[in-house]
């Protein structure tokens, strides 16, 4: 449970209320469909993904990932032995770990969970997984080239699925030029979905091409390409089709449904990596804004951005107006954050690879704060969302539908 001495009361009757309404909620739900026959096996397991959501928001050691206070106060004291050829070690906010190889070369590291929602069919879903954890590696200016993969798999997949699965897994590899070199495949007893393992992946480059906190200067640009919101846009619309078919035009909708392929910014930084990069990041949870701040926070640098130089997709703009949410603090996988002394070229060889990009703002001094310039001419500090709208739409639809 949270340690509750640590918050004041108005959030004590937060995570109270939230306690109370998952107790509800979860005897209702193990009370409707635990007798679902196997035809709803779907829509049982994305209220299911839903409560474990609302579940992690009370129980934050349980389920979810770890807030900061326990990051600092119990991972990062207790790393083992340290080693002083890491130069990129765990750092809340930032992606990659990388060591120094001795000979003008580095090996950047990452991992996440095999991460596969079946409603989006085996394939397409592998996709994701593989473009989640490859983006990650991206941000450090060094492509990925070899994975290891543990796959803990539930007992009810079936044969064609887990084909189906890894099929979509080794073309999705093979299109950014990875390998598997290594892991492990099993089915077991109290496994589900999303989360059936461990994904890692390496990659070995020029130190002088990976992107760190500590090479951050004023005067760098920023740089968003593709706009907020993208795997919002793209997850809701490919969840529930038939409900944003109904409110949209047929060609925003089109738009917004094939967003779901936006969902990557291996591309981007690959690109950006070529011209040059101090350093990245992907704007998942919290969005755009709160990218923006994690960036700010790791560098100790300050941002200013400029509200004129945001851009929006018409069907971002239409998805979220329709599920009210603020697109610009809403999950992203797909965009990236590029600080780098090479704006306009790192720009440009964006806009000529078709990926819509824009230098929003530029790094401006030591504070760690994000200024957002109006167009008024007034001044906002960008905060980091205390949460992201993504999933109160994600469960309004889920009630609809």
């Amino acid at each position: 449970m949270i340690n509750l001495t640590s918050v004041n009361l108005v959030t004590r009757c937060k995570v109270s209320m939230i306690e109370a309404l998952y107790t509800f909620l979860m005897e209702l739900y193990l009370f409707t469909f635990s007798s679902v026959n196997s035809n709803s096996t779907c829509r049982n397991d994305l209220i299911h993904l839903t409560f474990l959501k609302l579940y992690s928001l009370s129980h934050l050691m349980h389920l979810g990932k770890i807030n900061e206070d326990v990051f600092n106060k119990v991972i990062c004291p207790h790393l083992g032995e340290k080693r002083k050829e890491v130069l990129v070690g765990p750092q809340h906010g930032v992606d990659t770990a990388a060591i120094d190889l001795q000979d003008a070369r580095v090996l950047v590291v990452k991992t996440d969970p095999v991460f596969i929602v079946p409603q989006f069919g085996f394939k397409k879903a592998a996709w994701f997984a593989v473009h989640i954890l490859a983006s990650d590696v991206m941000t450090s200016g060094i492509p990925p080239q070899y994975a290891v993969i543990d796959l803990n798999l539930p007992p009810k997949i079936k044969d064609e699925e887990f084909e189906e699965m890894w099929i979509g897994i080794h073309e999705a590899l093979k299109e950014i030029e990875v390998m598997v070199v290594g892991g492990h495949t099993g089915v077991y007893e109290g496994t589900d979905y999303p989360m059936v393992g461990g994904f890692t992946m390496f990659g070995i480059g020029e130190k002088e091409k990976l992107g760190m906190p500590s090479k951050v200067k004023v005067g760098d640009s920023v740089i968003m390409t593709k706009g907020p919101a993208i795997e919002a846009t793209g997850l809701l619309t490919n969840l529930y089709p038939e409900y944003f078919k109904q409110r949209l035009d047929k060609e925003i909708f089109n738009e917004a449904y094939n967003m779901y392929w936006k969902m990557s910014c291996w591309k981007d930084g690959l690109i950006a990596s070529r011209s040059g990069i101090h350093l990245m990041h992907d704007a998942t949870e919290g969005g755009v804004f709160g990218a923006l701040t994690e960036v700010a926070k790791a560098s100790g640098k300050g941002m200013k951005i400029y509200e004129d130089k945001l851009f929006i997709h018409r069907a971002v703009r239409e998805v979220t107006k329709l599920v009210n949410i603020d697109p610009w603090i809403s999950i992203s996988e797909g965009t990236m954050i590029i600080v780098t002394d090479k704006g306009e070229e790192v720009r440009g060889a964006l806009i000529k690879e078709g990926i819509e990009a824009e230098i929003i703002g530029e790094v401006v001094d030591q504070s760690g704060d994000v200024t957002l310039v109006k167009k008024d001419g007034s001044r906002v500090k960008i905060e980091h969302p205390l949460e992201d709208p993504f999933w109160r739409a994600f469960f309004d639809l889920a009630s609809k539908t």
